[in-house]
């Protein structure tokens, strides 16, 4: 009996030797086959996102490409069918000709820059004012304001096309760089911009300048505006790219040639019976150039200002 016990008691430890062995490995091989699928499918959603990028980026940035190349094209040559995608000839002479054949060219470029920049300063300062008063300012009726105010970015533009007209007529600012000052010193989208970013900015130091003896102004002109630089600039980039690209205003409220902008001087390419394609390719791609480098000199404020909007 004694021998068989010697011989039946490995064959009885030897199971639970097993299993106690095993129990780890098959914890460790789980958790690495875990680890593999995880990184498996972070992979897959690295490509995915970075292919749908791509295709996002093509479809954004080659009918810009394809306006440029034609803009050395010749008129024929743009709307051949099938297309092509280099020009037979380059013909850098359209730009020349875009300069020399629109009359009053030159007039067009300053009333262009002076009027963008005229409502990009007033929206500067007037949005983030108004903006800094629904952020920290304690009011009669704020939030009935500030809800009313939102309720008017949902109304068509087209509802205020006739209003407006019969405004400025009766106020005799037709035709005059002042309507652009009284339609657009103000933009709802833009304030709220600047009043969720004013409200991202901590309290802590607007209660010290109040302790040294500023006012709400002085808090706003001396402090807060140099914080809020990021949405500022965001502010300035969306309002320069809106009223330099504003066609249907200029076409309503501006009448005499000598006040017309670059995009109204594009139409004179356009005929009865045929249209000049490589001049307005050419034209175009002159309009775009201030505001791809007016973007590409803030591209960094820009983001930031429009990621860090309501944080805190």
């Amino acid at each position: 009996m004694s021998i068989t016990g010697k011989t039946l008691e490995p064959e009885l430890n030897t199971p639970i030797a097993v299993a106690s062995m095993t129990g780890p490995r098959r914890e460790q091989r789980e958790k690495r086959e875990s680890e593999d699928s995880t990184e498996r499918v972070n992979r897959l959603e690295v490509v995915v996102r970075y292919a749908l990028y791509i295709v996002i980026t093509l479809f954004l940035f080659v009918p810009f490409v394809m306006t440029v190349l034609s803009s050395f094209k010749t008129s024929a040559e743009v709307i051949a069918f099938p297309p092509t995608i280099l020009p037979s000839v380059w013909h850098p002479e359209n730009y020349l000709n875009v300069l020399t054949q629109i009359s009053g060219f030159p007039r067009m470029v300053f009333n262009s820059f002076f009027v963008t920049l005229m409502v990009v300063a007033l929206n500067l300062f007037f949005d983030s004012l108004v903006g800094y008063a629904f952020a920290r300012l304690e009011f009669p009726f704020k939030n009935t304001l500030f809800a009313v105010m939102i309720a008017t970015m949902v109304i068509p533009g087209f509802v205020f096309i006739v209003p407006r007209y019969i405004l400025l007529l009766n106020a005799h600012i037709v035709d005059t760089y002042f309507a652009f000052a009284v339609l657009y010193f103000l933009q709802p989208a833009y304030i709220l911009l600047m009043t969720q970013f004013f409200k991202s900015i901590p309290r802590d130091l607007e209660e010290a300048a109040i302790v040294d003896g500023l006012g709400w102004f002085g808090i706003f002109w001396k402090i807060i505006l140099p914080l809020a630089r990021p949405a500022l600039l965001a502010t300035g980039i969306l309002t320069f790219a809106g009223m330099w690209n504003n066609f249907l205003d200029w076409i309503i409220y501006m009448q005499s040639p000598t006040m017309q902008n670059i995009q109204l001087g594009l139409v004179s390419f356009r005929g009865q019976y045929q249209n000049q394609w490589n001049l307005i390719m050419a034209g175009s791609v002159l309009a775009i150039l201030p505001i791809l480098i007016v973007y590409v000199a803030g591209q960094r404020y820009f983001v930031r200002g429009i990621a860090t909007t309501g944080m805190k």
